[in-house]
C-alpha cells in the first residue's frame, strides 16, 4: 500500500511540474534548461523524504531511523518540512489543475479559434496563479495550525440531570505525545489553556508520549500542572503502550495521578454520583465482551461517562446501549493532515472509523473525538489544530 501511494504521488508531481513548468515557459524570458533543471530536481527533492526512509529501514541505519522516529531538527528542516509541504501542496493544486485541463481539452475544440487563442493566452496564467495561491495558502494554513491550539466549548443538555451537576465543566483533551517536536513550551500553552477555564474534571484520552521513555517526565510534569476541582483522570493509549505503561504509572504515582485500565471511577458531587468508566481500547490490546459488561454491570451512576483512546464504532455503539450519556475519545488527530477539495475533507483516517473529530449525537448521547495536541508521523497539522475541548453540563429540562 506504501509503495502505490508513492508512486500516486510521484505521479502527480510529475503531472504538476511539466504543467507548472510549461506555463512558465510560455510566459515568462526564463532559460528554458533552468526550468528544465528545476522542474526535474524539485519532485525529486521532495520525494526523497520517503525514499530515505525506506532505504533507511531497509539498511538499519539507526542515524535514519532515529530522525524518522523522534526528529532531529536538521533532518526535519531538509527532508521533512519540505516533504510534508510538498505533500499538501501537491494535493491542493493538482485537481484545480487536472479540471482546468479535462474542461479545456472537452471544450475547447468546440469553439471557434479565436476564443481557443483566448484560452491558450488565459491558460498557463491561470495555472501559474493556482501555483502562486496554493503554495502562500499552504504555507501559511500549515503554519497556523500547527503553531494554534483552539479552545471548542460543547454545551450539552442531558435529560433528568441532577441539579448538582448543572454547570459542570468537563474539559476533555488527548494526544498530547511528547517528544522533540511537542516539546515544554508547547504542552505548557496546552496546560495553560486547559487552565483557563477552571475545569471541574480534566479527562485525558491517552497518548502522553510518542516514542520510548525519555519524555514521560516531562509528559507526566505538565500533566501534574492542571488545576482540576475533582482531578485528571487518564486512559492509556497506543504510544502509552508501546512507551511502556509501568514507566508511565510509576511516573504518575509520583504526582498522586493514575493512569486507568479498564477501570470505573465513582465520583460524589453534591448529592449525584458521576461515574467515569476508562477502558483500554489500543491495536495492541481491545476490550472483551466480558471486560465491558463487567465495566458496565458495576455502574449505575446519575451520568455515566465513557472514556477510551480509539473511537471504535463498536464502543460507541455499546456505551450508547448502555445508557452513557457521554463518550469519549482521542487517538485521530483530527486526521491531522486533511486535504480539502473542492469543499470536501479527505480524512485518511476515516478508514478506521467515521468518529474522526469534534462532536456527534447519537440519540441522548455526545460522542467528542478530540483533535489532541502531539503529532504522529507528520510534524504538522493542516485543517486539525491541536484543541482543547470545553463540555458545559445543563439540564434538558
Amino acid at each position: 500500500m506504501t509503495l502505490i501511494l508513492l508512486s500516486i504521488l510521484i505521479l502527480i508531481y510529475l503531472y504538476l511540474s511539466v504543467k507548472i513548468s510549461n506555463a512558465v515557459k510560455q510566459i515568462t524570458n526564463v532559460n528554458q534548461k533552468i526550468v528544465r533543471f528545476f522542474a526535474i530536481l524539485i519532485p525529486l527533492y521532495l520525494i526523497s523524504y520517503p525514499l530515505i526512509g525506506f532505504i533507511g529501514y531497509l539498511s538499519g541505519f539507526q542515524g535514519i531511523i532515529h530522525a524518522f522516529r523522534f526528529g532531529d531538527k536538521t533532518f526535519d528542516a531538509f527532508f521533512t518540512y519540505p516533504f510534508w509541504f510538498g505533500l499538501v501542496f501537491a494535493i491542493q493544486a493538482f485537481f484545480p489543475i487536472l479540471i482546468i485541463d479535462i474542461a479545456k481539452a472537452v471544450i475547447s475544440p468546440l469553439l471557434a479559434s479565436a476564443v481557443q487563442m483566448r484560452i491558450n493566452f488565459i491558460y498557463p496564467r491561470l495555472i501559474l496563479l493556482i501555483t502562486l495561491t496554493t503554495t502562500l495558502y499552504a504555507g501559511v494554513k500549515i503554519y497556523m495550525d500547527t503553531k494554534s491550539i483552539n479552545l471548542n466549548t460543547i454545551n450539552f443538555k442531558s435529560p433528568n440531570l441532577p441539579s448538582a451537576l448543572n454547570g459542570l465543566k468537563i474539559v476533555h483533551i488527548s494526544d498530547i505525545q511528547a517528544d522533540s517536536r511537542t516539546g515544554r513550551n508547547k504542552i505548557e500553552k496546552y496546560i495553560n489553556l486547559v487552565n483557563s477555564v477552571e475545569p471541574d474534571i480534566v479527562i485525558f484520552t491517552g497518548d502522553l508520549v510518542t516514542s520510548g521513555t525519555k519524555y514521560i517526565p516531562l509528559a507526566v510534569e505538565m500533566l501534574s500542572k492542571i488545576k482540576s476541582r475533582f482531578g485528571v483522570f487518564a486512559c492509556i493509549g497506543d504510544h502509552d503502550y508501546w512507551a511502556g505503561v509501568e514507566s508511565i504509572s510509576k511516573e504518575m504515582k509520583k504526582y498522586g495521578m493514575k493512569l486507568y485500565d479498564n477501570e470505573n471511577v465513582n465520583l460524589k458531587i453534591g448529592n449525584a454520583t458521576l461515574s467515569l468508566t476508562l477502558v483500554t481500547n489500543i491495536y495492541s490490546k481491545r476490550p472483551d465482551t466480558e471486560t465491558l459488561s463487567k465495566l458496565s454491570s458495576q455502574n449505575t451512576a446519575d451520568l455515566k461517562i465513557f472514556i477510551t483512546h480509539q473511537p471504535s464504532e463498536n464502543l460507541v455503539k455499546f456505551a450508547h446501549d448502555n445508557r452513557y450519556k457521554i463518550f469519549l475519545a482521542g487517538h485521530t488527530h483530527g486526521g491531522q493532515v486533511v486535504f480539502s477539495v473542492f469543499g470536501h475533507k479527505v480524512i485518511p483516517s476515516r478508514v478506521e472509523t467515521k468518529y474522526v473529530s469534534g462532536h456527534y449525537q447519537l440519540g441522548s448521547m455526545l460522542i467528542n473525538v478530540n483533535r489532541g495536541l502531539g503529532f504522529t508521523l507528520a510534524p504538522i497539522r493542516f485543517n486539525a489544530p491541536a484543541e482543547v475541548t470545553l463540555i458545559k453540563l445543563s439540564s434538558q429540562n
